[in-house]
């Protein structure tokens, strides 16, 4: 099974990236997960229709180039051929790296049409199961061999630290042959992690080349070229711009895209810089003769945008031979807008303009996967997107420019009913330009419980069901707790108490549904917790516990427990409505001024009936609404002493793409909040 998720193993990285043992290495990869020995090249006219996702459609309508046909006239502004057309007819064309749930990989190409739409993708290279994981790669898209053709380039970093920069050249006919690594180093030279990969003509050969923004991770930056040759391979790169900790640069708060901003026949890089809480900045790297790139000049700034709701691009709009800079924004209001930028006489960013603005609610920018290219071949660059629902249908849809720049109405084009999973469409594009961070999520933490025989003699009391055990998850960065609410005998009391019995605390053994809060010798208020970190904790009424979370501004949580269905469901009138008015009238009387949400297990079927018509009728219905994500992975139980959180990384991953968004913050449970927030770190704003 391939795996999905994980962090490719750190490598120490040495002071002179450019001059060690291993650079320009140009014997091809044939072991691990990208053997070339292993890989299979498929041709647009060998296209089946088995071996991807259900509904998958491999022919395309467009027909191939013949080999040994010439390639279309159409040529764009200033001499220049459409970026990324694979079947040379003069558009550009879309491709996908698709990473199947059964372990194997491959790229499918999207051709374009003469109205700038697109036919159902071909099959334009395979793989087998366990050659790639693609989160293993940063790929991009260029005409790395200046035949005219477009082709595709990835980074692919190994476990062992190995890092290896392979080539698939296209082949003309909308697909791409075997691919080659042209430069690859040993462990201990280059982290994976820290590059950034955009590719474009930098020194003005008619190649495309690629530059990589190296993070050092200890507040250096660099940017090193890697020059293009005549077979698309690279050369040893060099260091084409540097920078160090104390101009205080973050690439996790920068953002590229790549074109010919100037005119000058040389592809630069454009950034939007995030330097401050909600400011932004446009800056222009222009890249010279050698491959190299001058200081960046700052240009259009803005205190008003949200850098989470923003992905970058470029494209020459209105074909007038020089790139636009432009940024796609989500706006709170539901609609989005396409943002131009100019390159002026001084090189700055400016002559900000509307390109594009989408009507409120069309479009959710977390499904679209957006490329620039000239899809019609006119000569002016268009927008077009892969768009995927969490229903697995995709479509595509192509923005085509106008005369002035500005884009048109959406045309859409192929669309397939099902078979698509998102998060596994990898779009190439020239530049990393992902999708906006969604809105990090509000994390309730859980208190652990062990699993498995006698689970009790092993339990810590973990529980947060007071305020030492608020206040410890408030300082790990939990916004809430999920707790426990009991009632004690005949449902006299509401309590933040776990478990069934009194195990674990101060005092005789009794269950608690047997037990008074005040009455008797084996009463439960004032007993203490025995052992675990919070010893020497009381009981706490829900009452208190509520008041307790409210002044630690802490969003509650509470789980109802079975137990509880003793009094709450007892043929006694008079005992059901005593333990009701426990759970409801505490909730009541703090609601208007407190986030409160209450459920019950799954399992509980008549307790969890009459909740929610009693919640209902007391015109609490918010609280059984908008619960908090479980995010643990049930397959990776809590144990005493605690397992390392490094086993829920996977189902987290899969639980921040599936929830998580870039408008609103989702609230998400763990046993593990420290460690949540911690992981969260630089994966969503």
């Amino acid at each position: 099974m391939k795996r999905r998720f994980g962090l490719i193993g750190a490598a120490v990285v040495c002071a002179l990236l450019g001059l060690q043992a291993g650079i320009g290495n140009a014997s091809a990869i044939t072991g691990g997960e990208a053997g070339a020995s292993e890989a299979v090249a498929v041709t647009a006219d060998s296209a089946d229709s088995g071996g991807g996702p259900a509904g998958f459609p491999y022919v395309s309508s467009i027909a191939a180039r013949p080999d040994g046909e010439t390639r279309a006239a159409t040529v764009r502004a200033a001499g220049k051929s459409p970026r990324h057309d694979y079947n040379g007819d003069g558009r550009s064309d879309m491709v996908a790296w698709y990473d199947y749930d059964d372990g194997h990989d491959g790229m499918r190409a999207f051709l374009a049409a003469p109205d700038g739409g697109f036919a159902a993708p071909n099959r334009a290279w395979e793989s087998a199961a366990g050659n790639f994981w693609a989160e293993h790669m940063k790929r991009v898209t260029g005409d790395f061999n200046g035949d005219g053709t477009g082709d595709v380039a990835a980074f692919y970093g190994y476990d062992d630290g190995r890092v290896s920069l392979l080539t698939w050249l296209g082949t003309g006919n909308g697909a791409f042959s075997a691919h080659f690594s042209s430069w690859a180093v040993a462990p201990g030279n280059w982290t994976f992690d820290a590059i950034t990969a955009e590719a474009g003509d930098f020194n003005g050969d008619g190649r495309d080349d690629i530059a990589a923004w190296y993070d050092y991770r200890n507040g250096d930056d660099k940017l090193f070229t890697f020059l293009a040759d005549a077979r698309g391979g690279f050369g040893t790169p060099f260091s084409s711009f540097a920078r160090t900790a104390a101009d205080g640069w973050e690439v996790d708060r920068m953002k590229f895209a790549t074109g010919d901003y100037n005119g000058d026949g040389r592809d630069d890089i454009g950034v939007l810089d995030s330097y401050t809480s909600g400011t932004v900045r446009l800056m222009a790297f222009t890249a010279g003769p050698d491959g190299g790139f001058s200081e960046p000049v700052r240009g259009w700034e803005s205190t008003g945008w949200q850098f989470g709701r923003v992905s970058v691009h470029s494209g020459d709009f209105n074909g007038d031979g020089r790139d636009e800079f432009a940024a796609w924004y989500d706006y709170a209001d539901e609609h989005d807008a396409l943002i131009g930028f100019d390159l002026d006489a001084n090189g700055r960013f400016g002559n900000r303009r509307e390109l594009l603005n989408a009507v409120p609610g069309w479009y959710e920018r977390s499904w679209m996967r957006i490329v620039t290219g000239d899809y019609n071949g006119d000569g002016r660059d268009d927008l077009a997107t892969f768009y995927g629902y969490s229903d697995t249908r995709a479509k595509a849809i192509t923005f085509v420019a106008k005369a002035d720049g500005t884009l048109g109405d959406a045309l859409h084009s192929w669309s397939e009913p099902k078979g698509w999973t998102l998060d596994r469409v990898h779009m190439v594009e020239r530049y990393s330009s992902p999708p906006p961070l969604p809105v990090c999520p509000v994390v309730y933490g859980h208190g652990g419980y062990p699993t498995g025989e006698k689970a009790w003699e092993r339990d810590q009391v973990r529980q947060p069901n007071h305020p030492k055990g608020l206040a410890q998850h408030k300082s790990w960065g939990a916004g809430g707790v999920e707790a426990d609410l009991q009632l004690t005998k005949d449902g006299t009391k509401g309590v933040m108490w776990h478990n069934r019995s009194t195990r674990g605390l101060t005092g005789p053994g009794a269950d608690v549904t047997d037990i008074w809060w005040a009455t008797g010798s084996d009463q439960l208020k004032g007993r203490t917790i025995g052992h675990g970190p919070y010893a020497g904790e009381t009981v706490y009424t829900f009452r208190e516990w509520l008041d307790s979370a409210k002044s630690q501004n802490m969003a509650a949580f509470v789980e109802l427990k079975g137990e509880a269905g003793q009094s709450l469901l007892s043929t006694n009138t008079s005992i059901r409505e005593t333990a009701w008015k426990e759970v409801i009238a505490p909730i009541a009387e703090r609601i208007s001024t407190q986030k409160i949400m209450i459920y019950t297990g799954a399992k509980n079927t008549d307790l969890k009936a009459e909740l929610t018509k009693r919640i209902e009728a007391a015109g609490l219905g918010a609280t059984l609404k908008n619960y908090p994500r479980w995010v643990d992975s049930a397959a990776v139980g809590w144990e005493e002493p605690p397992p390392p959180a490094s086993g829920q990384y996977a189902t987290w991953q899969e639980k921040l793409d599936q929830f998580a968004n870039p408008v609103s913050s989702q609230a998400m449970v763990t046993t593990w909040p420290k460690e949540l927030k911690s992981w969260l770190s630089g994966k969503c704003l």
